[in-house]
């Protein structure tokens, strides 16, 4: 064997070496964030709702929509509630979508109990 040929051998090897490390290092914590949800109880703060308070919130139901959340979280989420900051009134939603703190909506929501 050259020593062309050992160099690219060489080369070969500490990148496809290298991109298994990079693929466990992000694989490792969302597998992790996974594992952590579908072990959670139903007890568990991981298993609780997440709730969303807005400034408007246009009930529609089974949908919503909401405007001013205190929210940094883009994209899909399931499982969360949402409440009126001026009426107070709570609903809670199977699945739906946030927009950071501009906007988010919601399917499957029903009217929740406040608690009072």
């Amino acid at each position: 064997m050259t020593t062309m040929q050992q160099a690219r051998r060489t080369g070969t090897r500490a990148l496809t070496t290298g991109a298994l490390a990079a693929l466990l290092f992000v694989a490792a914590p969302v597998a992790a964030s996974a594992a952590a949800s579908h072990t959670a109880g139903a007890g568990s703060p991981a298993a609780a709702a997440r709730v969303f308070t807005c400034a408007q919130v246009d009930a529609d139901l089974p949908n919503l929509f909401a405007r001013e959340c205190n929210s940094d979280h883009w994209g899909p989420i399931s499982d969360f509630d949402v409440v009126d900051r001026r009426t107070k009134a709570r609903f809670h939603c199977e699945t739906g979508w946030a927009e950071g703190n501009l906007w988010l909506q919601g399917q499957n929501c029903r009217k929740a109990s406040t608690g009072s």
